[in-house]
């Protein structure tokens, strides 16, 4: 039958384009594809992990789920993880260093040792190296989790909360008399405010009520003052070291502070712990909106695309989707 040379162009047409919509092999993130070797390894990296920690790969397994089907889900989550942040990463010059990769793989072969964790590579084919790459790829998400939070939230958000929360940021030292009642503490005050801290330790072991500090001359241990009552912490930050307190009055009764030292962390290495709880929400908004600019697809057999977290969640047998079992590795 003859076939006009237009239709064959057609025909070729209709196949490319036919193509261009097959599903991925595993997953496809933009114009990135994960195939079937690249989830392998990830796949042989998790269960190196489960190995050492003496777990399931995968973790706990969804109703009706295989052992096999859940690592191939974690794995294949890290990997679309990862593709979701590199672009970001690289623009913005965040990477981990490899000093800090290094250390957390020197970090785990310390805790379990050289020869175990030797094995559990050669048991999944997989070496140091691989190993160490994911250890960057770890440490690079986390980097770029914290710049999206930092820059979403702001750096004057955060030295607001900083400033907010300057107790919990400032570390003391302290020895304390505790009496029971307001003219006890004035009386000792007047015997202490000019005294060297040798004299406030000798009239703590025979007048202060704290058991637990007495015989010590009224030592407490070096604390974050957000520890502390809330009347007997913002007295003491207000000492500078060296100096004594007029009384306090908390629920335990009347103090007189001597400040032994007093240390503050400086908002530029607190801020990591100040993002630190507001960097989810904002991750997955990030995500999110990176998942609609991306597309992405995931082959159904491996789970179901949440895009505010980049991972794949279980598909159950109900599903429309679930057109083939989930592989074991």
């Amino acid at each position: 039958m003859f076939v006009p040379r237009s239709a064959c162009v057609l025909l070729v047409a209709l196949a490319v384009s036919a193509c261009g919509l097959s599903k991925p092999e595993v997953a496809r993130v933009g114009d990135q594809d994960i195939e079937d070797a690249d989830l392998r390894q990830a796949v042989a990296l998790q269960q190196v992990l489960a190995d050492l920690q003496g777990s399931p790969c995968g973790g706990e397994t969804a109703a009706g789920e295989s052992e096999g089907a859940a690592c191939n889900r974690i794995a294949l989550s890290g990997e679309l993880l990862w593709l979701a942040v590199t672009d970001y990463a690289d623009s913005n010059g965040l990477t981990a260093a490899k000093k800090d990769v290094e250390g957390a793989v020197s970090g785990l072969e310390t805790q379990v040792g050289a020869d175990v964790l030797s094995k559990a590579l050669g048991a999944h084919d997989v070496t140091r190296d691989d190993l160490f790459e994911l250890g960057r790829r770890i440490l690079t998400i986390r980097a770029v989790r914290s710049a999206i939070a930092e820059k979403q939230i702001g750096t004057g958000e955060l030295r607001a909360q900083y400033e907010q929360r300057a107790l919990e940021f400032t570390t003391v030292q302290a020895d304390h008399i505790l009496v029971e009642t307001q003219a006890e503490a004035r009386s000792v005050y007047r015997r202490v405010k000019d005294a060297a801290a040798a004299q406030f330790m000798a009239l703590a072991r025979k007048v202060s009520i704290d058991t637990s500090t007495k015989d010590s001359g009224g030592a407490l241990p070096s604390s974050p003052a957000a520890q502390y009552a809330p009347e007997f912490a913002s007295a003491v930050v207000a000492l500078e070291p060296g100096e004594i307190s007029q009384p306090v009055h908390t629920q335990f009764g009347w103090h007189v502070i001597y400040l032994v030292d007093k240390e503050v962390t400086p908002f530029t290495e607190a801020k990591a712990g100040l993002l630190e709880p507001l960097a989810d929400d904002e991750f997955k908004g990030w995500l999110k909106d990176r998942a609609k600019q991306l597309g992405v697809e995931v082959n159904p057999r491996y789970g179901r695309f949440q895009p505010d977290s980049f991972s794949v969640t279980a598909v159950r047998s109900t599903d429309p989707e679930s057109d083939a079992a989930s592989p074991t590795p």
